[in-house]
């Protein structure tokens, strides 16, 4: 039942998530000639529309090839191009005539356009600012394709070690390639010489494909879920498999993180990089753990036909509070860059997260569902106690246990952030099967009667009590969540059925007088009184900064105890603890 809520409500998440229409955004520099120009967008600019994207230049006509009817393209010279030609669809700016006939209106990323430049022109280039896509290639069997490739320009690579595994495209025939690049006339250009002629970044080229062919370069990326890492809001983990398509080259392949730049107006504003970690295996322990994803990024060296899959951790904890000046939003925005040894390949993709409370997403107003905060929910783990005073020897501070002391830690953290101590607590499903919820009672006798699913965490450190509110060390007032220092007093009664003074039948030690009437005052036993403090201010767990839990569903720190009533001198106690949310119910019945 448990896991069948966990996942309708992760449905309903997802649901909401995929909908953002936030974005990360790098600029594509296209350069125009006079006359026909074959150009590759590797981006989804924004604005898309073709009338914003062109406003002021001198472009007479944008077309891009109807896949619907045609199977083949470069029937004709593109010079020969007819708005009314089924094959192709066209956009031409307003002051056209004929511009009625468009039926192009939008960019996208990964597409390809002949952009024909009115020939009186002079050469002139166009900034077009947008989100990175992965390239993806639907490649048309025997016949020619108009395509573009994520390139480096740094060191671009020639046609011929490009396609050099790939046996649906020849590269040595010479003359006889089919393989053309388009002059400013709208004419195909062979290229003759493959194996000199590099590959340009953001040109598209006309290249045969024999048979079915599934390749957009010897480095494929594939996210696990849509085209970027896309953390939204609740999302931790995200994997990214690295695959080397060659059948015998070997390619070193370099992940980096770069900044993104500002958004275009209209769009959710940018409050800040994305940090991200990723999950490695420990050299010597062998042991998986998470690291900070450095600046100079990461590498690995691929085999042939070989992958490497790469799991992020956003750390939302290293987030900086950011508020928006308008009215747009705003997200955490990075961009992924892939690379290989040569810098010959160029792939990136789009990196977000959020931090704001989901119910703000959720509902227009986040009124509707009431106060919500950050740490509300069910946190359980345990305290490990390793080092105690000790009145009888001459030491004035605590001196180490010889096997340290551990018990379990039940907190939870209501809608205000007021943080109790829990004795125990029953999880209940609470309605008809199909019709209910799940309940947190701190009280067995409140549990109602035959719920379908019951589960009950009880730490015996504790006697039976009600919930402690936990205070702020320093001011005394109600905490606002799992941060600096926490205080709490637990009290076990002298009359307290668990306190250990107490024997039912010893006549010395049941706080009795001598007609088996109760003293009303602690005669024949103590009060015991602990005084807890959960300091959160510092990391004590070394491995916890780079850990993307960290300070949202996992916390830890030092606990120290002061206990009175069992003999004469405080005993004072001290050592760590760590917590775990395990639900995110935030009332307590």
């Amino acid at each position: 039942m448990l896991l069948r809520k966990r996942l309708l409500f992760g449905g309903f998440v997802l649901l909401l998530l995929t909908s953002s229409s936030f974005a990360q955004w790098i600029t594509q520099t296209v350069s125009l000639r006079p006359g026909w120009n074959a150009v590759y967008l590797t981006i989804r600019p924004e604005p898309a529309y073709c009338d914003a994207a062109f406003n002021g230049y001198p472009v007479e006509s944008v077309w891009m090839w109807n896949k619907r009817f045609s199977p083949t393209e470069f029937i004709q010279g593109p010079d020969q191009l007819l708005p009314q030609n089924p094959h192709w669809l066209v956009w031409m700016p307003g002051a056209n005539p004929e511009s009625f006939l468009s039926t192009v209106f939008r960019l996208e990323a990964g597409s390809t356009y002949l952009i024909k430049v009115a020939t009186n022109a002079a050469p002139f280039t166009i900034s077009l600012k947008g989100q990175p896509e992965l390239p993806q290639i639907e490649w048309y069997p025997h016949a020619l394709n108009l395509v573009g490739f994520p390139v480096n320009p740094v060191a671009p690579p020639t046609f011929a070690s490009f396609f050099s595994h790939v046996a649906g495209v020849q590269t040595d025939l010479g003359q006889d390639n089919q393989l053309f690049e388009l002059d400013a006339l709208g004419r195909g250009k062979v290229i003759a010489r493959p194996d000199r002629t590099n590959i340009q970044q953001g040109v598209a080229y006309w290249i045969k494909c024999k048979g079915d062919l599934d390749y957009a370069g010897p480095i494929e990326i594939t996210p696990a879920s849509g085209g970027g890492l896309d953390f939204g809001l609740v999302n931790k983990e995200q994997d990214l498999t690295i695959r080397n398509t060659s059948t015998a080259a070997t390619y070193t392949v370099k992940v980096q993180l770069e900044a993104s730049e500002l958004p275009p107006a209209g769009q959710a504003e940018l409050a800040g990089p994305v940090p991200l970690s990723f999950l490695y295996t420990h050299s010597v322990s062998n042991i998986l753990a998470w690291s900070n994803l450095p600046t100079l990024g990461i590498s690995r060296t691929l085999g042939p036909g070989e992958h490497w899959l790469i799991r992020f951790g956003v750390r939302r904890n290293d987030m900086d509070s950011f508020s928006p000046s308008g009215t747009n939003g705003s997200a955490y925005q990075s961009v992924l860059k892939i690379t290989d040894a040569s810098q010959s390949l160029l792939l990136r993709l789009p990196v977000i997260a959020e931090k704001e409370d989901i119910h703000r997403m959720m509902f227009a107003s986040p009124d509707d569902l009431g106060q919500h905060h950050a740490n509300e929910g069910l946190w359980v783990g345990r305290a490990l106690i390793s080092e105690v005073s000790c009145p009888a020897y001459a030491s004035n501070g605590l001196l180490p246990v010889a096997s340290a002391l551990s018990f379990r830690l039940i907190l939870h953290v209501d809608a205000y952030g007021q943080v109790k101590l829990l004795q125990r607590v029953t999880f209940a499903w609470v309605g008809s099967e199909t019709n209910g919820d799940f309940v947190l009672y701190a009280k067995d006798s409140s549990v109602p009667a035959n719920p379908l699913e019951v589960n009950r965490l009880t730490s015996a450190a504790f006697p039976i009590i009600p919930p402690v509110v936990l205070t702020n060390c320093l001011t005394n007032a109600v905490t606002s969540g799992l941060t600096n220092l926490l205080c709490g007093t637990v009290t076990t009664r002298f009359d307290d059925p668990t306190n250990p003074f107490l024997h039912k039948y010893h006549p010395l030690h049941d706080n009795m007088d001598w007609d088996f009437q109760p003293y009303a005052t602690n005669v024949e036993t103590f009060t015991i009184q602990r005084d807890i403090t959960l300091d959160l201010t510092g990391n004590i767990f070394t491995n916890g900064a780079p850990d993307p839990y960290w300070g949202i569903d996992e916390i830890g720190g030092v606990y120290e105890e002061s206990v009175q009533g069992v003999r004469q001198q405080p005993i004072f106690v001290k050592g760590s603890f760590y917590l775990q949310r395990v639900s995110q119910l935030n009332e307590l019945n």
